[in-house]
């Protein structure tokens, strides 16, 4: 896809997938394989009226390299600090 089209994406994204409303809070969870795609879904989430928007960075080697070597009983524990941040 070209860079139009892509971020004719984002605006749709925005506007009709996501639905922003006005002042809404919104968390965008995303890859590091497409940076300059997640900031035309951002902007396009403040034109629609969101409040805030945070990106959750994730890292596809990284989270593999969690479910390797993490313990079981770490994996299934959700600490207090994460619960209350979602």
């Amino acid at each position: 896809m070209n860079k139009l089209q892509l971020k004719r994406y984002a605006k749709l994204l925005a506007k009709t997938g996501i639905n922003v409303k006005r002042g809404q809070w919104v968390i965008v969870n995303a890859g590091l394989d497409q940076p300059e795609f997640v900031e035309w879904v951002v902007e396009e989430l403040y034109r629609a009226g969101a409040g805030k928007v945070t990106v959750e960075w994730s890292h596809q080697p990284m989270t593999k390299l969690k479910y390797k070597y993490e313990k079981e009983d770490v994996l299934a524990s959700v600490p207090k600090w994460e619960q209350e941040r979602w």
